[in-house]
């Protein structure tokens, strides 16, 4: 037919070429003729699948040029609205098209178009191209707008199509439809026992979920979730597809997942079983599934993964599944393409599109019947694939939640008809929707919708339920009655059933279009679906009316008979009815009786007692009298062990009272067969015996069969006995490869009749325990973190795979292993070790080939090589072949990544100039070349801008005597130099190459180095549980002035969140169990009072059965001390929503909380709404004063799978953060963007929003204070892979600082950044380079303008890093997953200190007194004594020791000798700094002994030296701290010595009383001074100079004695001299005799 209107359509336009019937139509005809001309090539003997001349009638071309309507908008200018566009060669967003050929494309068509894509800038890598098998076309995206009109113009090519945009558009609705019993209707399908057995649905849309159990088997027994939906005794899941992606496995082995929800709601709707409950019962519930995910997890998706889904369904129209699952007979399609991107007021099209067209391949050549959503736009449009002439398109009723059909009415949101007009003469065509179905607040099966987390499974769907709304929901429906019409009459074709459903529906509202249908409404369609209808009418029933209850329609027939007439053919008397089975009665009228009108059935049971039970009151039977039927479930029960016999009533009716009778009898019995042992999932060795029960009519045997095998005698039954039996039979298990297998029994009676079959699943294990390994899914080759297809030699190339265990053992210590042609590296290894992979997991492998020789290579991945695992090592290899292209031949220098290090990794000033302390820098240059380069120059510059100098300043050279270079690999030089910093901070360097091979463009490496009062630790490994990771890490002080304390580790291991307790010296003595249902999100900050705040999400189940998404927030200390949970949020429905992205921020006591809340709304298409969210409070160590703002900001356009936590800081005033967006970025291609905003948290939403960033991932932001406004110190990484940089910017509150650095950190994955002070911050972040993944350190201080990114401190990547005091500690993993930890200390530990009053409690603890206050007092009358002896002592104490270190005294009677030790330069320290911090200066100083009587040097002691640079300024600060600190010994000295002498303190109470106030004599005033005489003073001699006059002894006191210099004696262990050392600084001195170190 459909072949035929095309054939006539082009004759017409052939016709109108030859004969122009008007002259002055001339012109346009001759276009139309060349325009036709065109659009005609010659097909010949090609091979098409499609009718030529089909493109005449494509609806969106109006101009009939060939070219999509759409694509001309945007060939005019307007933006392509592709969901995978990207900017290609021409600037401009790319379209995703479909390519439609006037035959079916071959090699020839197929190269021509490739080509022509490229000559464009097409890139095949990570595009889309397929060539549909069922239609004469190619679906291809990321084509350049610039190639579309050369694309038309190609010979072959009629039309030129824009992929659509496609999105996803029971407890009442089923007893309304009569699918289920109610006490409104009767006449239900259920009650004829329809229920979809057989009938195979293809469930089209973002996955299913059939793990859930409506959704994974049919009896719901046994049915705990499991992720193998082949672990079930009778599971509903036969096949599956992944269409989103072009590398999926096409044999139908996948069980792609719902990452949305939309699909496993559909899917109950249309077949779920309602789990044991039977409350939420799809249509169809003993249908089987077929998964195909057209949709991906973000719900939007171009058309191109719907035709390759459709496409993949016809190509499986007719495999078997096993288990009695074959083919597939309906496409469920609950989704179609939104309102046109380029044209959003269109009407949809006329079916002639791709989509359409494949649905009419699968309609009318393949026999599927393709159900499809009318779409949610609530207007009239009829879209694709719903517009196709062959789909049986559904609208959506509400119901008003009752099962009474007369309150019904249309849901606002429902399209609306007639589809566009295709111009073929078929009217019909165009009326559509076909019919409505209720849609709206449907409750059905709810997916697990939640991400995987490290260390935990992925989530399982279990026995939730909720409700959505849409044509979507109405589709599903519709699919479930068309498996029960399909089920009553196999044989029905997809046009069959779609008349059936119009013509069976119930009319509802006038008709539209009477000049071509009677009933059909623009809303309604033909009616609304009535299930029990339209399976009377497959039966060929008159359809039971909708009135009545209960049982059936009722309808009471005549008291008198006629004794000729109806007859009962079948059942005979004595015939056995199984409970559970359908039964046919049938029969026929006598000849020439009647006339008749109607044939009606009764089936009553008697029992024993004489009573009787109508079972099936009088029912219509359907066919015509002649040969009249009626299909009857006998029910389950209807089963009754008192009854006696059964009977069977026909009556035939005629006109007024006219009656014939007949009548069967019978009995109904079970035929039942159960399993007893051994039990479901059991392990089978050896010989098993299996038993069980069984009870049937005239019983007969039991039969077996191990999975699809045939069927085997087992038992035989007395047949004499209806009763329950026993039965056993043996099996030798060995017949069967270990694994999983399933048993299937059946019980068969006498005649014939089976029971039900019953499937146990066990696992057969007669080999040893061991793994069974292989590979899952596919191989990929990566060239910097891009999928490659060919290599330069030398590069290291990264393999991905996956390696599953369905073995029945772990897997420990799994060898893996890459050979190819190359060279081995110990960074970048090609073999590798799994610890542990247990039974049933699945691990993500990366093995590194460093292919540095050129050719095609067979490149062998082994698992288990050296066979040690035990087991089946047939699939433990996988072989592929790359091509690695040659080096260039000549020299060529390169710097890579990591190229520079320094020693020490942080180096520290040298502001003496005197006492140097460079460090080194080592540069590394790489040669990719094949020829050796030769008399390299490298050259150090560094930057000076000391207000003299500015500029680079150029210092040593190195040269390289040879870089060597190789056609295999990279040889490679290192130089170094030395530098020493003057001053904490960042020194700018750069090396200049010069020499053969140097490329100006690569000549030059500029680097900094962070210099700073830290020194790196070693680093030391933490042991963590299997399978623990590491979430972040908080460092604890004691006391923030000091370096004491620890910190705590969170950590999530089989999804719980744990916080570890860690030690300064990396002991991890505690674990605490934060939440024990962590649902993934985690947030943390240290408070004021050295609590941690967390604020984590977590899941449990409510009253109904819902998973439900919270929010808790606690505080906990360092010892794992938690207080109360608390939640300040409501909760949500997993599948509706989620709380995501934490992250925290505290100022003094405020605090807050900030991350997105997603909204799921589902109206039938998929709406989606990220806000931001806050919990706020000005006291955070109070459990209540919480403030919480959902709407922050509102519509954030991000997914959580593609963004990273907000960061937030609290400055003075406002709340700052960075937020994560969805941007077109300068290529066009839609990235994840960074803003900023700010504001009062008593005044949202925020209004202040800018742009920060593009490509971005991992924000950190820390608000800092300087001259007292906000400084906004930032830092994220921009891009991936290799083309990854850590960008950091200083900003001002309204984000209009235009400057930012970015360092390029290849493979980078977290920037950390924490306070070590109020003005100084540290920032960590990671890279991959030629060591391998390494940490980097940088610091900031506030009023810098940079912030100084720098060394490589350790290898490994950074997870967190936390203060301790001045210190910190780094948190690292290695690539094996090695978790680790690393100090970064300060230098300048603080002097110890007694504290505030600490030197007064000195003075006072010796003298008497019960009390503080007595001590002053007796202190304070002492106090001019006491000062005045001291200034004595000390003018003393500094003249002898000045003289004594100018003398040494030997005593020839003694032996003794005394020292006076002098200094001179030496190339030795001149002072050495023990790092613990407890001892005091020690001065090493060259074996320069000066006896009594020699002459020495006069120049100034070392001790003069640095005490005058101390004066003057010059020391560093730790020359300064121990010069203190000598000092204050020196004066406690004094003190002790002079406490000694002093006489005994008065006691309390023998002082003189103080004299009372105005007892005191008034000292003279300036007027009662004599006046002095000016000449006279001026004649005076002049005053001596200081030291010139003795000290006069104080008032009432006598001259003290001479206080002795201080001195020591000591011996030498050597020698055993004894010498008197006057120099207390001294801590070792060399032995004037025999040259030994001497400790003192």
């Amino acid at each position: 037919m459909r072949g035929s209107k095309s054939v006539l359509l082009v004759t017409i336009f052939a016709l109108s070429l030859l004969s122009p019937m008007v002259s002055g139509q001339n012109d346009i005809v001759e276009s139309s003729v060349e325009q036709m001309q065109d659009r005609m090539p010659f097909r010949g003997e090609k091979f098409s699948t499609e009718d030529y001349g089909w493109w005449f009638t494509y609806g969106p071309d109006v101009n009939f040029d060939g070219m999509d309507d759409r694509l001309e908008r945007i060939i005019a200018g307007e933006e392509s609205q592709s969901t995978t566009s990207i900017i290609g060669a021409d600037g401009r967003k790319t379209v995703a098209i479909i390519v439609d050929y006037a035959w079916h494309p071959t090699d020839v068509e197929i190269d021509e178009l490739v080509a022509l894509l490229r000559s464009h800038g097409w890139e095949a890598k990570g595009s889309w191209f397929q060539v549909l098998d069922s239609l004469d076309s190619i679906v291809v995206d990321h084509v350049p707008v610039s190639a579309l009109t050369e694309i038309l113009a190609l010979e072959s090519v009629v039309v030129v199509e824009m992929q659509n945009v496609m999105y996803p558009t029971l407890q009442t609705a089923n007893p309304a439809t009569r699918i289920q019993p109610s006490d409104v209707y009767s006449g239900t399908v259920y009650d004829r026992g329809y229920d979809g057995e057989g009938i195979v649905i293809a469930v089209l849309d973002s996955g299913v979920d059939n793990e859930h159990r409506s959704l994974n088997d049919f009896d719901d027994e046994n049915d705990e979730p499991d992720l193998d939906a082949s672990s079930y005794d009778d599971q509903k899941w036969v096949a599956g597809y992944d269409a989103t992606s072009q590398a999926s496995n096409p044999d139908g082995s996948q069980d792609p997942d719902d990452g949305q929800g939309h699909g496993t709601h559909v899917a109950g709707i249309a077949l779920g079983t309602g789990d044991s409950s039977r409350v939420h019962i799809g249509a169809a519930p003993g249908a089987f599934l077929v998964d195909v995910k057209v949709l991906t997890d973000s719900g939007g998706t171009n058309s191109q993964n719907s035709l390759n889904g459709i496409q993949w369904m016809i190509n499986n129209k007719d495999t078997d599944w096993g288990n009695g699952a074959k083919g597939i007979h309906i496409g469920q399609m609950s989704f179609g393409s939104i309102g046109n991107p380029v044209n959003p007021d269109d009407s949809g099209d006329n079916g002639t599109g791709a989509e359409a067209r494949l649905v009419n391949n699968a309609t009318y050549d393949h026999g599927i019947a393709c159900i499809i959503a009318a779409g949610n736009d609530g207007r009239q449009r009829i879209a694709s694939p719903g517009s196709a002439d062959g789909a049986i398109t559904i609208g959506s009723a509400d119901n008003s939640d009752t099962i009474n059909r007369t309150d019904d009415f249309m849901a606002s949101y429902s399209n609306s008809g007639p589809r566009q007009n295709d111009n073929d003469g078929d009217d019909w065509d165009e009326l559509k929707p076909d019919i409505t179905a209720y849609g709206s607040g449907i409750y059905s099966a709810s997916a697990a919708t939640g991400t995987s987390l490290p260390g935990t499974p992925r989530p399982t769907a279990d026995n939730s339920y909720e409700s959505k709304d849409g044509t979507s929901m109405a589709t599903p429906v519709v699919s479930g009655v068309v498996a029960l019409m399909l089920q009553a009459d196999s044989s029905l074709d997809p046009i069959e059933i779609k008349d059936i459903l119009r013509n069976s529906s119930e009319v509802k509202g006038s008709p539209t279009e009477p000049d071509v249908s009677n009933r059909w409404n623009d809303e309604w369609g033909f009616g609304l679906l009535d299930a029990s209808c339209a399976v009377d009418t497959v039966l060929e029933r008159t359809c039971t009316p909708l009135s009545g209850g209960g049982g059936g329609a009722v309808i009471i027939p005549p008291t008198n008979e006629t004794s000729a007439g109806v007859t009962i053919e079948n059942p005979v008397n004595g015939t056995w009815f199984i409970a559970e089975d359908i039964v046919r009665i049938e029969g026929g009228v006598v000849e020439d009786s009647g006339p008749w009108n109607s044939i009606e059935v009764r089936i009553t049971q008697y029992y024993n007692d004489a009573e009787e039970q109508v079972l099936m009151d009088w029912t219509t039977a359907g066919g015509s009298l002649d040969s009249w039927y009626l299909d009857v479930l006998i029910k389950e029960d209807w089963y009754n062990t008192d009854e006696t016999v059964v009977v069977i009533e026909a009556n035939a009716l005629g006109d007024g009272e006219s009656l014939s009778s007949d009548a069967r009898w019978g009995y109904i019995g079970k035929m039942m067969v159960s399993f007893g042992s051994p039990s479901s999932g059991s392990t089978l060795v050896d010989t098993v015996s299996f038993s069980g029960t069984a009870q049937g009519i005239e019983p007969d045997k039991l039969v077996y069969r191990v999975n699809s095998g045939e069927w085997k005698d087992a038992h035989f039954f007395d047949d004499e006995d209806n009763t329950a039996q026993d039965w056993s039979f043996t099996w030798d298990s060995t017949e069967v490869e270990d694994g999983s297998h399933k048993i299937s029994v059946k019980l068969i009676n006498a005649s014939g009749s089976e029971s039900d079959i019953v499937r146990r699943t066990f696992t057969v294990d007669n080999q040893p325990a061991a793994p069974e390994l292989r590979f899952q899914g596919t191989v990929q080759i990566f060239d910097q973190d891009l999928p490659a297809t060919d290599a330069i030699a030398g590069t290291i190339l990264e393999i991905h795979f996956n390696v599953v265990n369905t073995g029945d053992k772990d897997a420990t210590d799994l060898h893996l292993s890459l050979e190819a042609p190359g060279d081995e590296s110990s960074t970048y290894p090609s073999e590798g070790k799994l610890p542990r992979l247990e039974q049933g997991e699945t691990i993500s492998v990366i093995l590194w080939w460093w292919a540095t020789e050129p050719g095609t290579h067979d490149v062998t991945i082994q698992i288990d090589p050296n066979g040690l695992m035990n087991d089946d090592s047939s699939d433990n290899e996988y072989t592929f072949q790359f091509e690695i292209k040659e080096r260039p031949v000549e020299p060529t220098l390169r710097f890579l990544t990591s190229a520079v290090s320094t020693f020490s990794n942080i180096p520290s000033a040298s502001p003496d100039p005197d006492n140097p302390n460079p460090y080194t820098i080592n540069v590394r240059v790489d040669n990719m070349g094949q020829t050796d380069a030769t008399s390299i120059k490298m050259t150090l510059y560094t930057w000076e801008d000391n207000g003299t100098i500015f500029g680079w300043i150029e210092g040593n050279t190195r040269t390289l005597s040879v870089v060597p270079g190789s056609s295999s690999s990279s040889g490679h030089a290192k130089a170094q130099f030395t530098h020493t910093a003057r001053e904490a901070g960042i020194v700018k360097h750069k090396v200049v190459l010069e020499g053969n091979g140097v490329e100006a463009q690569y000549s030059e490496l500029r680097f900094s180095v962070v210099v700073d009062d830290y020194e790196a630790g070693s680093k030391t490994g933490l042991t963590l549980s299997e399978g623990e990771a590491v979430l972040g890490f908080v460092g604890i002080p004691d006391d923030p002035d000091d370096s004491t304390g620890g910190g705590l580790i969170f950590t999530t291991k089989d999804g719980e969140l744990h916080a570890r307790t860690l030690t300064t010296s990396f002991g991890m003595p505690g674990d605490t169990t934060i939440e024990e249902n962590w649902a993934g999100e985690f947030a943390f900050v240290l408070r004021d009072d050295n609590r941690v705040h967390l604020a984590w999400t977590k899941r449990f189940q409510d009253q109904q059965g819902y998973t439900m998404i919270d929010v808790g927030m606690a505080s906990i200390g360092m010892l794992g001390d938690m207080d109360s949970t608390t939640s300040y949020l409501t909760p949500i429905k997993q599948s509706e929503g989620s709380y995501w992205g934490f992250d925290m921020a505290v100022n003094g006591d405020e605090i807050v909380l900030a991350g997105y809340h997603r909204d799921i709304m589902t109206a039938g298409s998929w709406n989606d709404i990220t806000n931001i969210f806050m919990i706020h409070s000005s006291n955070a160590k109070s459990s209540s004063a919480w403030t919480t703002k959902m709407n922050v900001l509102n519509d954030i356009d991000i997914r959580p799978q593609d963004g990273d936590s907000i960061a937030v800081g609290i400055g003075q005033e406002e709340i700052h953060f960075l937020y994560q967006a969805y941007r077109d970025d300068v290529t066009g291609i839609k990235r994840v963007g960074l803003f900023y905003a700010h504001g009062i948290i008593s005044q949202t939403p925020f209004t202040f929003q800018a742009p920060a960033g593009d490509d971005v991932s991992m924000p950190e932001l820390m608000v800092l204070e300087h001259k007292g406004k906000d400084v906004l110190l930032a830092a994220w990484i921009q891009g991936d892979g290799r083309s990854a940089e850590v960008i950091t910017t200083i900003q001002d509150s309204i984000w209009s600082v235009d400057e930012y650095a970015n360092k390029s950190s290849p493979g980078a994955t977290k920037v950390v950044m924490i306070k070590t002070s109020k003005k100084d911050v540290k920032v960590y972040h990671d890279e991959i380079g030629i060591y391998g993944p390494v940490t980097r350190y940088g610091i900031y201080s506030v009023g810098d303008v940079e912030v100084g990114l720098s060394n490589i401190i350790a290898e490994g990547h950074v997870v967190g890093a936390g203060t301790i005091g001045l210190d910190s500690i780094v948190i690292m993993t290695s690539p094996s997953g090695q978790i680790s930890a690393k100090k970064i200390a300060y230098i300048y530990p603080p002097t110890d200190d007694d504290g505030d009053g600490g030197f007064l409690d000195v003075l006072l603890s010796p003298l008497p007194g019960d009390s503080r206050e007595e001590k002053m007092v007796i202190l304070v009358s002492i106090g001019a004594l006491l000062l005045g002896l001291f200034t004595m002592v000390v003018v003393i104490l500094r003249r002898s020791h000045k003289e004594e270190l100018e003398e040494l005294e030997v005593s020839s009677e003694t032996g003794d000798l005394e020292l006076l030790v002098e200094t001179e330069k030496d190339d030795g320290p001149l002072v050495a700094i023990d790092t613990d911090g407890d001892s005091e200066l020690v001065i090493s100083t060259a074996p320069n002994v000066i006896l009594e009587g020699d002459d020495g040097f006069e120049d100034p002691t070392l001790a003069e030296e640095l005490e005058a640079k101390v004066e003057a300024g010059k020391a560093s600060k730790r020359l300064e701290r121990r010069m203190q600190r000598k000092s204050d010994r020196e004066a406690q000295e004094i003190f002790d010595n002079m406490s000694k002498n002093l006489p005994p303190l008065p006691l309390p109470g023998q002082l003189p009383a103080p004299p009372a106030p105005g007892e005191l004599p008034i000292p003279p005033g300036p007027k009662d001074l004599p006046q002095i005489d000016e000449k006279k003073l001026a004649e005076l001699p002049p005053l001596p100079a200081p030291g010139e006059l003795p000290m006069p002894p104080l008032p009432g006191a006598m001259p003290l004695p001479p206080i002795p210099a201080p001195e020591r004696k000591i011996t030498c262990q050597s020698c055993g001299a004894g010498i008197t050392v006057r120099d207390m600084t001294l801590r070792k001195m060399d032995c004037p005799v025999c040259s030994e170190v001497i400790e003192m």
